[in-house]
């Protein structure tokens, strides 16, 4: 079970997805090489398999990150798949959107993530994963 963030120049004036106007397209995050570079520095060690798919492993977490376009094609937008309960893997997601010039968006809550919520959110999810692999047993 992951916590799933995904990184987009949404609109900075949004508070919430459904404020977003219909028909809005999301400018690119670069190209596929200029968001892979992004990652290296903000990730340093991060590690790349042929089909695109980045990961990284951090103080008690791991992310996985596909970032398949090809060097010169446009990425508007880029899933974060987090694993572990590293506290710093919420600092991880906000430094990678910071970097690009863009917003976290927290699939599971449904809400944009800013420094002062970030880690809340995470903590909310670990403890919604712990629960449901609590009830799942052994």
């Amino acid at each position: 079970m992951s916590w799933d963030i995904f990184i987009m120049r949404f609109p900075s004036d949004a508070g919430a997805v459904d404020e977003i106007a219909d028909g809005w397209e999301p400018p690119s995050l670069g190209s596929g090489r200029d968001v892979r570079a992004v990652l290296a520095e903000v990730l340093p060690g991060i590690d790349y398999s042929e089909g695109g798919w980045g990961d990284y492993e951090g103080p008690g977490f791991s992310i996985s990150i596909p970032v398949n376009e090809a060097d010169d094609a446009p990425v508007a937008g880029v899933g974060l798949f987090i694993h572990g309960s590293g506290g710093a893997a919420a600092h991880a997601a906000l430094a990678f959107a910071d970097a690009l010039k863009a917003r976290a968006f927290d699939t599971g809550s449904g809400d944009f993530l800013t420094a002062d919520s970030a880690q809340s959110a995470f903590d909310g999810w670990r403890a919604y994963r712990d629960r449901v692999l609590d009830q799942r047993g052994p």
